[in-house]
């Protein structure tokens, strides 16, 4: 496989494996922080920043198989894995990042297995460790 073949790659120890592509209008790369910023007894801020340039990305597709779905939701199962994405500076970039919750309707489902075979407005976040 190719370092550059999918728009979104994860590795969970066994190789590559090539996510769905999110709609255009619902890939969103940012960099945030982490901090633990308070305000004293004259209510002058403190900041203090423990971490920058922490990696966050929104994805949104508006239509998943029932096997994609479910291999996203497995995500959510591991720590952390590598990812390889386009960033907000437009670099693809590999680094090491957890999932957020897979959230979606369900539109179809088999009437005789009662297995999803696609979900609608599905979105799910994922954070960098």
């Amino acid at each position: 496989m190719s370092k550059n073949s999918s728009f979104i790659q994860v590795n969970l120890g066994n190789g590559w494996i090539d996510l769905p592509t999110p709609d255009a209008d619902n890939y969103k790369p940012t960099y945030t922080h982490e901090e633990k910023s308070y305000r004293d007894a004259r209510r002058i801020l403190h900041r203090d920043i423990i971490r920058k340039n922490e990696a966050k990305i929104f994805c949104g597709w508006k239509s998943l198989t029932g096997e994609q779905s479910a291999f996203l939701q497995s995500l959510y199962d591991y720590n952390d894995f590598k990812m390889r994405f386009t960033d907000s500076k437009n670099q693809r970039v590999e680094k090491t990042m957890y999932a957020g919750p897979l959230d979606g309707k369900v539109k179809y489902a088999d009437k005789q297995t009662y297995l999803i075979i696609q979900r609608t407005d599905v979105q799910m976040n994922f954070m960098e460790v």
